[in-house]
């Protein structure tokens, strides 16, 4: 039986997933790239990168970008994004516990709760991945939902109108395996309907960086996504920055 991420990312998630991936604003891309301390033509990964959103907002500021996904049809529309708008940005096919840079970027992005589908050996080999990935001294940034994020406002359904697409979802938490599965009804502009289900792991702050700090990141930055200030229990999102020893 497949992994629900084999078969989640196609049909109508496609542009609903699409839909929410708007450009980033001047002032993210300024945060990101402070948060990340990006030097003038940084080499950076992105991984997932989806339709490159991330790396192409930072591609078009002058970084050298390799953006990293297992769903082609995010790789050809951002290829075509790209060529369109002038911006180089490398796109490569591939899985994202099965890296095979070797000390090539300055630093590296997984971005809108793109960590936590797999099992703990999965995860794990994410970010060793990315840790290998590193010159020393490079940057990991990780934006998340975390248990302090999401736990405290839970809701077990919720709905929402993305572009011409409606997308329910009825969620619930399975407290022995730390994962919020969820099932997802997409109803198209013309009625079509899809249900696809996906499971995320909700690590803690503590659980994160621990699970960080065994592949060998050694500090850490952590901040709430929208008001910026320090990470703390009821924050919006997490964004977190761990360093590679130098």
């Amino acid at each position: 039986m497949p992994e629900w991420w084999e078969t989640f990312f196609r049909g109508l998630w496609v542009d609903v997933q699409l839909g929410w991936a708007a450009l980033m604003e001047d002032e993210e891309v300024d945060d990101l790239e402070r948060r990340l301390r990006l030097d003038p033509g940084s080499d950076v990964l992105d991984v997932p990168c989806g339709e490159g959103r991330i790396g192409r907002a930072l591609a078009r500021r002058g970084h050298h970008v390799t953006g990293v996904d297992i769903t082609e049809s995010f790789l050809e529309e951002g290829r075509r994004q790209a060529e369109a708008d002038g911006i180089e940005m490398r796109f490569v096919y591939g899985d994202m516990r099965v890296l095979s840079f070797d000390g090539e970027f300055d630093a590296a992005v997984n971005f809108w709760g793109s960590f936590g589908y797999f099992d703990a050996e999965g995860d794990r080999a994410v970010v060793k991945g990315i840790a290998r990935a590193l010159r020393p001294g490079g940057r990991l940034l990780i934006e998340t939902h975390t248990l302090e994020t999401v736990l405290p406002i839970f809701t077990e359904g919720t709905w929402q109108r993305v572009g011409e697409s409606l997308v329910l979802r009825q969620q619930r938490y399975d407290h022995e395996l730390a994962r919020v599965n969820t099932e997802w009804t997409l109803i198209g502009p013309d009625g079509s309907r899809e249900v696809v289900e996906s499971s995320i792991r909700l690590y803690s702050y503590a659980e994160l960086t621990g699970l960080l700090r065994g592949v060998g990141f050694v500090s850490f930055d952590a901040y709430d996504t929208t008001s910026g200030e320090p990470f703390a229990l009821g924050a919006d999102r997490l964004t977190l920055v761990a360093t590679k020893p130098t």
